[in-house]
């Protein structure tokens, strides 16, 4: 596997919006048209993104700058991690028809608030609700991931929904994102890095997924 740091030159690609960046790493990851995604990002910066991918990228737009090195994360039972991470945390349920509906559990504890007539004023502030629905999302996810997270010190410190219209499709994408970071102990190493090569939960083409570790003091 493989880690990137990668620079888009805005300039060159006229545009740098979260489908606009979707399409030029799938291009600079996707070597034929028959291709499935086998990498995972992450935007770091203004035009900044970080790549874990199985093959290294190509710069066949001439639009990035990138930076790549070999990844193979060394991991033991026991070790105390820093992470971070950006998901696209859902819960998903089935309509009528049983069509899969995916909710944002933000939006979701404000909806379920609102059903138990709990007055606005007492609602606590979406950053509380982010704080608090995202830990409980990634906290049920440890076990399967091979870590144990620490609630002391995890803090979700970006709560955003982007927008996009797909130019195939033509439809409008709407992606709730979040951004966490904090302090976990490796519980089954394997699980880890399964976790830190595939990516966490749903949105991985537009940037979501990407979890990064490194040695806590």
């Amino acid at each position: 596997m493989y880690m990137s740091l990668m620079t888009m030159d805005c300039r060159t690609a006229v545009t740098c919006g979260v489908y606009d960046a979707h399409q030029a790493l799938w291009r600079a990851f996707g070597d034929h048209p028959d291709r499935t995604r086998d990498f995972i990002y992450r935007q770091t910066g203004e035009s900044e993104f970080l790549a874990v991918s199985a093959r290294q990228p190509d710069d066949a737009d001439g639009v990035w700058s990138i930076r790549t090195k070999e990844y193979e994360p060394k991991l033991h039972a026991g070790d105390r991690l820093y992470f971070a991470l950006r998901v696209n945390p859902v819960r998903k349920t089935r309509d009528a028809n049983g069509r899969q509906i995916r909710h944002d559990v933000v939006q979701d504890a404000r909806k379920k608030l609102e059903e138990q007539g709990v007055s606005q004023n007492e609602w606590p502030t979406r950053t509380a609700l982010a704080q608090q629905t995202g830990f409980e999302w990634l906290a049920a996810r440890q076990e399967r991931l091979g870590l144990e997270v620490e609630e002391h010190g995890f803090l979700v410190d970006g709560y955003t929904r982007e927008s996009f219209v797909k130019s195939k499709a033509g439809r409008r994408v709407y992606v709730t994102v979040l951004d966490m970071k904090g302090f976990a102990i490796v519980t089954d190493p394997d699980l880890l890095l399964h976790a830190l090569m595939h990516g966490i939960g749903p949105a991985k083409a537009y940037g979501c997924g990407l979890l990064t570790v490194k040695r806590a003091a």
